[in-house]
């Protein structure tokens, strides 16, 4: 038998959303509080942990290829641990260790709370399987952390915050109400208590989670909204902005709105997908509105919010959608003149309703909607940011740019990217930039007051 008692060094890779990124973060939290190291390189590691996403097959087949490559470093290191975490561990269950022997641990999202003593049972004896057997057990395993290591946050000045868990919507293409559970909100006090420490650790921003966060408040008593919420987190001294994702139509209400219109510290920015513009695709989505209510939550929110930006999603080619039904979701891309815009092309997840449909679009024409719709918006998104050329904008520096290390990478209030040249690291600043050029993608200026 293969101890594993003094494994010390992990490695976490992400896929996903924000959601998934908090995860790992707080897994990595539990895990420095145990006496792990966490590090930067694979080959370094004792333990290498995949935390999965399972809400299209592209990202599902990007966990399968890593797991095979992984094979050959384990071959060379049989004492290596290999854990797989989050949505693919929950949907997959003992199959994913069945397909890859490679792997000592498979963990569902809302067992990610036991990790350490889960890799404490990792022996060599077999695969540790811990996943939830149903939505209403589930429940029970719903952790919010507050007392995290600062260490693994990527970036000191911001942070995630989760305010709930699980999905209560059931649209027919979506796996994540099965994987994540039902609806459960977290107690206010809680949350201001953790925003509280995040500040007298340097942060500065924070950004809500939820998979549907403008319902928060489901279950908790007495009745508490995600506006009220932001009213009491608002105040809390050292916290300079406030974000929150991802925000479903059906519940984007005029309340939400004027908090955001009437909060200094709440960010003019929303992410509400609207996934289509067909009706008749929206009911087959199962989404809960039309296309006119989203138009009419869209003119609601501007007329609310001064200076706000709207992030968008789409899904092309689902099941039986005509170029009709494509052609009223490229009218309503262009006429929601969104700042960013998500798309995706349509694959059937097993256990969902829409699979039972038949994926009767071909992949050919799915990948030329898919195309349409991204030149459409890349010139949407390049007008808008061209409109800021010679304005100045205020925007709280992220750190250096990704592609060009003498420069600095900022993001506004409502969510333009800014990139500026800075003879230091200014992460965490709010600076003053003068736009001079823009692209789809982002401006670019220069500072003119820190």
């Amino acid at each position: 038998m293969v101890t594993r008692l003094a494994v010390k060094k992990v490695f976490m890779q992400t896929f996903g959303c924000q959601m998934n990124k908090l995860d790992s973060e707080l897994a990595l939290g539990r895990l420095v509080r145990a006496g792990y190291c966490v590090v930067r390189d694979k080959s370094d590691a004792d333990v290498i942990l995949l935390n999965t996403c399972s809400v299209r097959q592209h990202a599902e087949d990007k966990v399968f290829s890593h797991l095979g490559a992984l094979k050959r470093l384990k071959e060379k290191r049989p004492g290596l641990v290999v854990g797989v975490l989050g949505c693919m561990a929950q949907k997959e269950g003992r199959k994913l260790a069945k397909r890859f022997d490679i792997v000592d641990l498979v963990c569902g999202p809302r067992r990610i709370a036991d990790l350490v003593p889960l890799l404490g049972k990792c022996n060599g004896s077999g695969p540790v399987v811990a996943v939830d057997g149903d939505r209403r057990s589930g429940n029970r395993a719903v952790s919010f952390e507050a007392d995290r290591a600062v260490e693994c946050r990527p970036m000191k000045h911001h942070a995630y915050v989760g305010v709930m868990a699980g999905c209560d919507n059931f649209c027919s293409y979506c796996v994540v109400p099965y994987l994540r559970g039902a609806e459960v909100s977290r107690p206010p006090a809680d949350i201001v208590e953790e925003v509280r420490r995040l500040a007298d650790d340097g942060c500065v921003e924070i950004t809500l989670l939820g998979q549907n966060v403008n319902s928060y408040g489901v279950g908790l008593e007495p009745k508490v909204t995600l506006a009220d919420l932001l009213a009491m987190l608002d105040p809390i001294d050292g916290i300079e902005r406030i974000n929150f994702v991802t925000s479903h139509p059906k519940d984007l209400t005029r309340e939400l709105c004027e908090a955001v219109a009437a909060l200094p510290k709440v960010c003019e920015y929303l992410h509400v997908p609207p996934q289509s513009g067909s009706d008749k695709i929206l009911g087959l989505m199962k989404r809960g509105y039309t296309s006119k209510h989203y138009r009419e939550m869209l003119t609601m929110a501007r007329e609310v919010i001064p200076d706000v930006e709207i992030a968008g999603d789409f899904i092309v080619g689902f099941p039986s959608e005509t170029e009709e039904d494509f052609m009223r979701t490229l009218s309503l891309l262009k006429d929601a003149e969104f700042l960013n815009c998500f798309v995706f092309k349509y694959s059937p997840r097993p256990g969902t309703a829409a699979a039972e449909l038949e994926d009767d679009v071909p992949d050919e024409v799915k990948r030329e909607r898919n195309q349409r719709l991204l030149q459409a918006q890349e010139e949407i998104s390049l007008r808008k940011r061209r409109a800021l050329i010679g304005h100045t904008v205020e925007a709280l520096v992220e750190g250096p740019s990704k592609r060009d290390a003498s420069r600095m990478t900022g993001r506004t209030r409502n969510n333009y990217i800014v990139h500026f040249e800075s003879p230091g690291n200014l992460a965490g600043r709010l600076v003053t930039v003068r736009i001079t050029a823009a692209t789809p993608l982002a401006v670019t200026g220069d500072v003119v007051e820190q």
